[in-house]
């Protein structure tokens, strides 16, 4: 028995010796990409995410990281803060203007002002949008688009004039912390919370991604953003960031873009091979 018991034990000692060899050697292995990066390291960015977006993207962990190489090398090139995460902890200078802002009305858009603006690839996105909406009989009106550091100032302080600080700040962004000074962000038709019920509001929802639109500030989520839920609000983050965010982030921006600013740099420092 006394033996029996013995070889027991050193079989099980062996036992969990190879499998933390193994574990080791797993976690040391390079993952499969132009990214150079251990399972370990890569296992690590995921850390602050919730369990179950974290179980997306290891399930598809080389998927993920060849997107992820595309948006560092578009972030790298992009002199405009394309995936800058602007919220009320991070701000724009009051000097931000984006470089390739074109007016609205003389692209063709249905808007509800002249002189409204957005950068060129949002346009660009925005103008294959509008030509599939209208092909459903959808009519997309641009209510709102690329506001200054100073037209923002004025905006937020004749909120705060008309309903207090404590709740223009639910959903009015300080100068500098507005999305919209990143001339990507659209305000379509009313913005109100009934646009969400409309054939344009839901035509939206269902399709803005796949032209590179996002939603910014979702219902239920008004803890994490800091902004009531806003329907009508979306942001160009390029097709290639609305893709990852649908499959991986659950369509949540705010995790997205929170976490590409996190390991951003983290990324482009091992990428290999750079456009």
């Amino acid at each position: 028995m006394k033996s029996f018991i013995y070889h027991f034990v050193i079989i099980a000692s062996l036992s969990l010796f190879m499998i933390s060899c193994v574990k080791a050697n797993s976690d040391d292995k390079y993952v499969e990409g132009n990214i150079k990066i251990t399972q370990k390291e890569f296992t690590e960015t995921l850390r602050n995410l919730p369990p179950d977006i974290k179980e997306n993207i290891l399930k598809d962990r080389a998927v993920f990281l060849s997107y992820i190489e595309r948006l560092i090398i578009i972030s790298d090139q992009d002199n405009n803060f394309i995936f800058f995460p602007v919220d009320k902890t991070r701000n724009l200078s009051d000097k931000f203007t984006p470089s390739d802002l074109k007016e609205l009305d003389k692209e063709g858009f249905s808007v509800n002002k002249k002189g409204m603006q957005l950068r060129a690839n949002a346009i660009t996105a925005l103008k294959e949008m509008n030509a599939d909406a209208t092909a459903n009989i959808i009519e997309l009106l641009v209510s709102s688009a690329f506001r200054s550091y100073e037209y923002q100032k004025n905006l937020y302080n004749y909120y705060i004039s008309i309903h207090g600080k404590e709740k223009a700040d639910k959903y009015s962004a300080l100068p500098g912390a507005s999305q919209h000074q990143l001339g990507t962000v659209v305000d379509f038709g009313s913005i109100t919370l009934a646009f969400q019920d409309t054939p344009e509001g839901k035509w939206i929802k269902e399709n803005g991604w796949k032209y590179g639109f996002s939603l910014s500030y979702p219902l239920n989520y008004e803890e994490e953003t800091g902004y009531n839920y806003e329907p009508w609000h979306y942001r160009y983050i390029t097709k290639e960031g609305a893709l990852v965010e649908k499959v991986f982030f659950n369509g949540l921006q705010y995790l997205f873009l929170n976490y590409l600013a996190e390991y951003e740099s983290f990324f482009l420092d091992r990428l290999q091979i750079k456009n």
